[in-house]
């Protein structure tokens, strides 16, 4: 494992930090183990020691691995105490080698975390910073919200965009503010200030582990016209959006002619594993719903008429069924993990 060890007093963008009087000072972060950064090689300097940015900081660290001037990094943080110790991870399987796998199973749903909150008296809550605490109750609350009718799109659109899948870029720009208002922010300061209050610390990493999965993903999508949205909604186990851009430079200029291509990716109680693709060329769009057993499939194909009735302002809507939906997250990990890897770690 080749790791790098900061010299200098970092203040990274993760978590959040309390001052040697125990107080939190506004705007520092806190790394956590398992948190992932980025960092450029700024300066290669005598001794094995480099000057990096992390987080748009400049850091003096030290490292026995032969990095040079302009190289991009990722990092994973592995040691808080005595000292920061953060490993260089090479590719995207690396970093979830030595992680929980299981915490990937269940959605971004935080009424596991409120249940625990409740279990305890006082409430964990009112320990917390009050702008933590409103992050964490707001996005609560709109979870809890009726997803129908016109305003069902614009609420889960919210939450999206509350989730933090950007934290690591906002703070590089240093907007602290914009980066506090997020979930994962909210989470990891939880996470460190209760990082000895096992219950409190589990359920907040398992939420944390879930977004930085989706993080990956579109990190490992980077360079395609392709977009991974998580869909945090309590109903749903496990699920995402999948928008897959037009490559067609000449359909790209007539946005009325552009062909657009999306699917839902979802695992319900009720219904299992299920996808929806979907498919809008010119004045036809084309649904084909995917269910993990044919029983399942007859079943939804019993409400087709009613959902061509519910679609307007398409002339014409093509419906197809079959029984051959794959699981959402294994589904997902296919798209991170290179062909011909594995999530284990075979290495001795």
């Amino acid at each position: 494992m080749v790791t790098i060890t900061p010299l200098t007093p970092p203040v990274l963008p993760l978590g959040s930090a309390s001052s040697q009087s125990g107080r939190q000072n506004q705007g520092e972060y806190q790394p956590t183990p398992g948190q992932l950064l980025k960092g450029v090689v700024l300066e290669v300097r005598e001794g094995n020691r480099f000057l990096l940015d992390i987080g748009g900081q400049q850091i003096t660290a030290e490292s026995k691995a032969a990095l040079s001037a302009g190289q991009n990094l990722r990092l994973q943080v592995i040691e808080t105490t005595p000292q920061i110790e953060l490993k260089i991870v090479s590719t995207t399987v690396d970093q979830f080698f030595g992680r929980s796998l299981t915490l990937l199973g269940k959605n971004i749903d935080l009424a596991g975390l409120f249940q625990v909150f409740r279990q305890q008296t006082p409430s964990p809550l009112t320990s917390l910073p009050t702008s933590t605490r409103n992050v964490l109750e707001n996005f609560f609350s709109s979870q809890q919200a009726t997803f129908s009718g016109s305003d069902g799109g614009a609420v889960l659109k919210n939450l999206v965009d509350k989730l933090g899948l950007s934290l690591e870029n906002i703070l590089a720009r240093g907007d602290t503010a914009a980066a506090s208002s997020t979930l994962k922010a909210a989470l990891l300061q939880l996470a460190h200030i209760f990082q000895n209050a096992e219950n409190i610390s589990e359920a907040a990493n398992k939420i944390l582990t879930t977004i930085e999965l989706f993080q990956l993903a579109q990190l490992h999508n980077s360079g395609d016209r392709q977009f991974i949205f998580p869909l945090p909604l309590p109903f749903v186990e496990q699920g995402y959006l999948l928008v897959d851009q037009d490559s067609d430079k000449e359909s790209d200029q007539n946005e009325e002619g552009k062909n657009r291509r999306f699917s839902l990716h979802l695992s319900m109680a009720a219904l299992g594993h299920i996808q929806i693709d979907f498919l809008s060329i010119e004045e036809t769009l084309y649904i084909r719903f995917r269910t993990d057993s044919q029983e399942k499939s007859d079943f939804v194909e019993k409400f087709g008429d009613q959902l061509k009735e519910a679609i307007t302002g398409i002339p014409e809507i093509n419906l197809s069924f079959s029984a051959d939906a794959p699981d959402p997250l294994t589904d997902l990990m296919q798209q991170i993990i290179p062909q011909g890897k594995t999530m284990l770690n075979t290495r001795a």
